[in-house]
C-alpha cells in the first residue's frame, strides 16, 4: 500500500475551504456568469494538481518526515 503524503492532504484541504470562500465571496458575479461545470473543476482541479505536485515532483511530505525514508527503502 502506498504512504499516504499528509502534506498534500492538509493543501488540498486548505486549497478546497479558500477555494469555496473565494467563489461563494469575492468572485460570485464572475463564477455564476460561467457555466456550471467551471466551479467544480477549478475546485477539484486544484486538489489534483496540489496532489501530483506533491506526491509526483516534490516526493517530499513535510509533516511525515519518515515519508522520504520509507519510500528509499522500498526500492
Amino acid at each position: 500500500m502506498e504512504r499516504l503524503n499528509i502534506t498534500s492532504m492538509v493543501l488540498g484541504l486548505i486549497w478546497v475551504i479558500v477555494s469555496y470562500l473565494l467563489i461563494t465571496t469575492v468572485m460570485s458575479e464572475w463564477f455564476y456568469a460561467q457555466p456550471v461545470w467551471v466551479i467544480p473543476v477549478t475546485i477539484i482541479g486544484g486538489v489534483i494538481v496540489i496532489r501530483i505536485l506533491f506526491n509526483q515532483v516534490f516526493k517530499v511530505d513535510f509533516i511525515n518526515k519518515k515519508y522520504h525514508k520509507n519510500q528509499n527503502r522500498r526500492k
